[in-house]
């Protein structure tokens, strides 16, 4: 709908008061309203824009106006501003589907599940010709959300609805499965199977979740029967499958035949690469990620992966042209914070910071997961009071992201205010009960600075019961269990961590672990091999510092 045209003295006045014009908003129409919020968005007030929005949907009672407020604060992250929208909306429309579906999503990123079900219920019920289009459709468009744990609960309170509708059970595990609960995801897909026996994707279902469960035999067997049948795409899942399971030799051959062909190409050559990295042959690897950029797809892995290449050789020039080339798909916002890192470690602030914002502004769905990224590294690099200060116009800006509260609570943390880190997290946690992030990032806090440590195994195997197959919850029960005295069983579930996810936090851990049982030659081995990977990572330096007397 277009807005009303003012005068330019209008337009001018309302731009200079934007961030602050509370004595206006009484008298302000819809079409005056709605300039506020095109301002405001220009300016990057997304909260002021969606506030501005729904209040002229309000006032004109336009499904346009509703749905482009609604449009604003989901884009821009303005979660319970977005509930607020749909809400208001349904109570002047309670049969409009579009605002059903922004309240159920609105209501899931708030991690408000038994409601968020309810609205799920109604659009299966009514959006679709049967209970098992909406479930797959349902499948298909909570993938990617934002609270993965979140919906995969949600699916499984809806599932229960409907124990005949096997697209309800094989929905339910496959986002169990990809919130890292194997267990759940396996039982839900045995349901799938049983009510549609032979069903080729929750067959490849069950098998993934066998080899996430680390059931690789019974997993690669179910899997080799489907890849045996013989398309491209499930040779190549088959391969990775079989590198998952660290049968790499036998994954090779699979790789090497479909790079040979036409199909799988960039994918298969990205598999080698992987398999080359792992095995420290960067020759080899610069060629297979080289031959990808060749193919023109998949360029944002290829990219990222000759950045890591570049990195891990101690080629930072090299390594942070290539991390910047990343700007799209899962790896981009890991790749610009690792450009910006390098480039403030080796004292061209001005440039990583000019760099990072013209990502961020290009790429503004991506604005929150790289400014507390930015903020931690700020931190880590002695910087405190600018993370600080960058946190607090972020959460004044995005109030219900709680990847800022996250951010604060670890610099807090790391300039010595554990009180109110711990503080900080207790209140996230105290918000979102079910959130097994939230419940481990609280529970492994306490266990870091020995506080509290029965409830911190409490929370942590709380958070694990959700997510059992997380590496990074596994190694929080892992160091709260070295934390109170039983080191050989924090031995077990630190290994189990690390053979997920060798990520530098949980070598420290893991190399603590096998010095204090006398292991002192593996412990030496965990971190100086995780060195390599993580040159500059403080953790691992103190470690080897601190029990071996010299500087790695």
């Amino acid at each position: 709908m277009p807005t009303p045209r003012l005068c330019l003295a209008a337009i001018v006045s309302l731009a200079a008061c934007a961030a602050g014009c509370a004595s206006l908003a009484p008298q302000a129409g819809p079409g005056t309203r709605m300039l506020m919020g095109e301002v405001a968005i220009d300016r990057g007030d997304y909260q002021r824009a969606a506030e501005e929005y729904r209040q002229a949907a309000a006032a004109n009672g336009d499904p346009k106006i509703a749905e482009r407020a609604a449009r604003i604060a989901f884009d821009h992250g303005q979660d319970r501003e977005l509930e607020r929208i749909a809400s208001d909306w349904l109570a002047r429309d309670p049969k409009s589907e579009v605002a059903l579906r922004f309240d159920a999503v609105a209501l899931l990123l708030l991690d408000r599940r038994a409601e968020a079900a309810e609205r799920f219920a109604t659009i299966i019920d009514t959006a679709y010709p049967t209970p098992g289009d909406g479930f797959l459709a349902l499948n298909e468009s909570l993938a990617d959300v934002r609270n993965d744990s979140g919906a995969a609960g949600v699916l499984g309170l809806l599932a229960a609805r409907y124990p005949t509708v096997p697209q309800a059970a094989y929905a339910h595990a496959a986002l169990a499965l990809a919130a890292g609960d194997s267990p759940t995801a396996l039982t839900a897909v045995q349901e799938a199977l049983t009510l549609k026996p032979g069903w080729r994707e929750a067959r490849w279902l069950e098998a993934r979740a066998r080899v996430a469960g680390s059931d690789c035999a019974r997993g690669l067997s179910g899997a080799g029967a489907l890849a045996a049948e013989s398309s491209d795409g499930d040779r190549l899942l088959y391969a990775w499958l079989l590198a998952a399971c660290d049968r790499q030799a036998e994954a090779r051959p699979f790789f090497e035949d479909l790079a040979r062909g036409k199909n799988a190409r960039s994918e298969a050559l990205d598999g080698l690469a992987s398999l080359d990295v792992d095995a420290r042959r960067w020759d080899e690897a610069t060629s297979r990620y080289t031959e990808m950029l060749a193919t023109g797809r998949n360029t944002d892995r290829a990219f990222y992966g000759l950045a890591v290449v570049a990195d891990r050789r101690g080629d930072t020039a090299k390594a942070i042209g290539l991390y910047s080339r990343v700007v799209a798909g899962p790896r981009a916002v890991p790749a610009q914070l690792r450009a910006y890192r390098l480039l403030l470690a080796h004292g061209l602030p001005e440039v990583g910071a000019r760099q990072l914002d013209e990502f961020i502004q290009s790429v503004p769905e991506d604005r929150v997961p790289a400014t507390a990224g930015r903020a931690q590294i700020l931190s880590q690099l002695g910087r405190s009071a600018d993370a600080l200060a960058l946190l607090n116009r972020a959460t004044a800006a995005y109030p219900d992201r709680e990847e800022f509260r996250y951010a604060r609570a670890e610099v807090l943390e790391h300039n010595g205010n554990v009180a109110r880190a711990v503080a900080e997290l207790r209140e996230v946690a105290r918000a979102r009960p079910d959130d097994s992030t939230a419940q481990n990032a609280l529970g492994f806090t306490l266990a870091e600075h020995g506080l509290d440590l029965p409830e911190a195994e409490t929370r942590i195997r709380t958070a694990l019961a959700a997510r059992p197959d997380s590496p990074a919850i596994r190694d929080s029960l892992g160091w709260v269990l070295y934390r109170r005295g039983r080191a050989p069983e924090a031995l077990d579930w630190l290994k189990r961590a690390y053979a997920s996810d060798p990520d530098p936090e949980i070598a420290t851990h893991l190399g603590e672990a096998e010095w204090t049982l006398g292991d002192a030659a593996g412990a030496e081995k965990t971190w100086r091999d995780a060195l390599e990977r993580s040159p500059d990572d403080a953790h691992l330096k103190e470690a080897l510092t601190r029990h071996l007397g010299r500087r790695p």
